[in-house]
């Protein structure tokens, strides 16, 4: 018998019950005891008789299990298949990242269901081209496919820090696009000027530094 994500044969006999007199209430609760064919796989020793469809369901199933007889396991865990139906550790909880995951549930291999970007068992990894950032988020720049333009470097995969003379996502454009005189060339003689006093700043700081 396979355990699986399934509603409960209790829930499904009070959904067909529905409201109950008392009468019915206390037929029910007088026959949670020496039940005939009560199987719960060591889940559960007690067992209820509904009379007017003749079926005997397990009451109260413990070890994350549930079913008429404790033979599914409930929502968030999984089916241990090298357990048997009667072993304590016959569920085994999901675990799902919260962060990765739609939510707390996983298929019967374990394996839950990721949010865009995230993968594994457990959704706690990203995709190439994604990074981890409270859940896995597209990559604004990489080293990889996203590179950063003109000079430029990727920070911790969130943004591109640009050369003075550039600016855009990926540095990509002109600081001075649009511009009358814009070209590479102005561009190319701005980086120049950057430069020059990148190198006058650091031979300033020496001589300071000696006296």
């Amino acid at each position: 018998m396979v355990l699986q994500d399934t509603t409960s044969f209790t829930d499904t006999v009070t959904a067909v019950v529905g409201p109950t007199s008392s009468a019915s209430s206390t037929q029910l609760s007088d026959s949670l005891t020496d039940t005939p064919d009560c199987e719960c796989y060591g889940h559960s020793n007690r067992c209820s008789y509904i009379d007017f469809i003749n079926i005997v369901t397990c009451v109260s199933c413990k070890h994350n299990t549930r079913g008429q007889n404790c033979q599914h396991c409930r929502l968030g865990y999984f089916r241990n298949i090298s357990a048997e139906l009667d072993d304590d550790n016959v569920c085994i909880e999901c675990n799902c990242n919260q962060l990765g995951s739609f939510h707390a549930r996983c298929n019967e291999t374990g394996y839950c269901q990721c949010r865009d970007g995230s993968t594994g068992p457990k959704c706690e990894d990203c995709l190439p081209g994604y990074s981890w950032r409270q859940g896995c988020s597209p990559n604004v720049c990489d080293d990889d496919m996203l590179l950063c333009q003109n000079g430029g470097t990727c920070f911790q995969n969130q943004k591109c820090l640009c050369l003075p003379e550039y600016k855009g996502l990926l540095c990509e454009q002109l600081l001075c696009e649009g511009e009358r005189g814009c070209s590479g060339a102005f561009a190319s003689y701005l980086s120049l000027v950057a430069m020059l006093s990148c190198l006058l700043a650091n031979a300033l700081l020496r001589v300071v530094t000696a006296c």
